[in-house]
């Protein structure tokens, strides 16, 4: 049988097509068991006016974690956080704390509690409210939320 030069170089187009996109497509899929869907738009979570973040394991591909901030007397607020490949467990915490801390402003007091996980607490007036996580793209990050 002989073999064409397009043949070839068709086969191995393909066999770079396929080994390029399979990373990606992997890193675009939530990890199993992680997040869970999002909630209707109009339902809001329980409230607390305090919630801790809890982040585990680093990160195995770029990413975007996303929350969503329920005021008590407002409209929803999302964050979402960047996540890059091979960032640790307090590196996305403190990324977390920063973009919290931005979008939420003074109403809220936004800390890291050893290293990798997050505490959001309502100040003074502010209210209790709702947390939850919309969504996380970066593979093997496991994030808890909890009522405090």
């Amino acid at each position: 049988m002989k073999l064409h030069p397009y043949r070839v170089a068709l086969s191995l187009l393909l066999a770079t097509a396929i080994l390029v996109a399979a990373p990606l497509v992997r890193a675009k899929t939530p990890p199993p068991g992680g997040v869970a869907a999002p909630i209707a738009a109009t339902e809001r979570p329980r409230a607390s006016n305090k919630w801790r973040i809890e982040f585990d394991e680093r990160a195995k591909s770029d990413g975007t974690i996303s929350f969503r901030i329920w005021p008590r007397d407002g409209a929803p607020v999302q964050v979402d956080v960047p996540v890059v490949d091979g960032q640790s467990e307090n590196h996305i915490a403190a990324s977390t704390r920063d973009a919290l801390k931005v979008r939420l402003g003074k109403g809220f007091h936004v800390e890291t509690d050893d290293g990798e996980d997050v505490l959001v607490k309502a100040r003074h007036g502010t209210g209790d409210f709702g947390l939850e996580l919309l969504g996380n793209t970066a593979r093997d990050v496991d994030i808890k939320l909890r009522r405090e």
